[in-house]
């Protein structure tokens, strides 16, 4: 080991983030939504929430300095960094050089071809920081990929994980909860608070593990269908549903179906548990 990595190795992460900055004459910048992590003992708790073992790759979105990539370095078989910013990526790359285990991409991850990444033969694990900012975009293209990925453990702003794993009945209910466990098992893994990055971000933080499904938890007739059927309830989410979903069908087709499945028509969208949305959208698309 050589004496500069020695000596950034015997640097507390706050103070690795804070030289890297000084170093390069720069700031985080809001437009990433950079919070660099400088807990260590968060590390082994977002590598004991992914399960990770010596057969498995990983894929880091936000890579930032790396203290996270090295940790799941050595328990992974392979980690792939991805890393947006170019001053980080180079950092990266020149922390990681000798490392084969690691690999480190610059790119976008919303604009990233995100299979292209995946070994063949191998079900990765995808573990991130999120920048608040895309957390949801982000989301989606992970859940495109549920038939191809194993776990993902990812660390975002708190009030979306908790809107995530809500339970019907409640204000955080919506189409966002019933839009990721429809394709995937979702646990809160716990909070953090904002002392554990630098720069402190104003709110909360929260880990949140999702377990793919091998199929959806419900059977619907069509997604796209269904999905529309859960955002217009959800948009209008303090109308009763026979009015809330008066653009699929009439008043009387609607009164039809709530009675055929026992939804009482002046229930509120957020009442609805994943079960009774897939059965009204595919009885209220038998009479499109």
């Amino acid at each position: 080991m050589n004496e500069n990595k020695a000596h950034h190795e015997r640097m507390t992460l706050l103070q690795q983030a804070k030289a890297f900055l000084k170093t390069h004459r720069t700031r985080p910048k809001k437009q990433l939504g950079q919070h660099f992590l400088i807990n260590p003992d968060v590390l082994s708790i977002i590598i004991e929430a992914g399960g990770v073992t010596d057969t498995d790759v990983v894929i880091e979105i936000g890579a930032g300095l790396g203290c996270l990539t090295a940790a799941l370095a050595e328990r992974a078989k392979s980690v792939i960094a991805i890393e947006v910013d170019p001053l980080l990526y180079a950092e990266l790359e020149s922390q990681f050089s000798t490392d084969t285990d690691i690999q480190i991409v610059h790119a976008d991850v919303l604009e990233l071809e995100f299979s292209s990444l995946f070994p063949p033969n191998t079900c990765p694990k995808v573990i991130a920081n999120l920048p608040y900012g895309i957390t949801t975009p982000i989301l989606s293209k992970l859940l495109e990929h549920t038939n191809q990925l194993s776990t993902c453990v990812l660390m975002m702003q708190r009030e979306v994980a908790e809107r995530i794993v809500a339970p019907p009945g409640g204000k955080d209910y919506g189409a966002l909860t019933i839009g990721v466990s429809y394709y995937a098992d979702t646990a809160l893994v716990g909070i953090l608070s904002p002392q554990n990055f630098f720069p402190a971000p104003q709110v909360d933080s929260a880990l949140l593990k999702l377990t793919m499904r091998e199929k959806p938890q419900v059977t619907v007739n069509d997604e796209d269908y269904f999905f529309r059927v859960v955002r217009e309830a959800f948009r209008g989410r303090r109308k009763m549903l026979k009015n809330s979903l008066r653009r699929f069908a009439s008043a009387e087709i609607l009164n039809e179906a709530f009675a055929e499945l026992s939804i009482a028509p002046q229930r509120r969208a957020e009442t609805l548990d994943i079960t009774e949305f897939a059965a009204l959208a595919n009885l209220l698309q038998t009479n499109v």
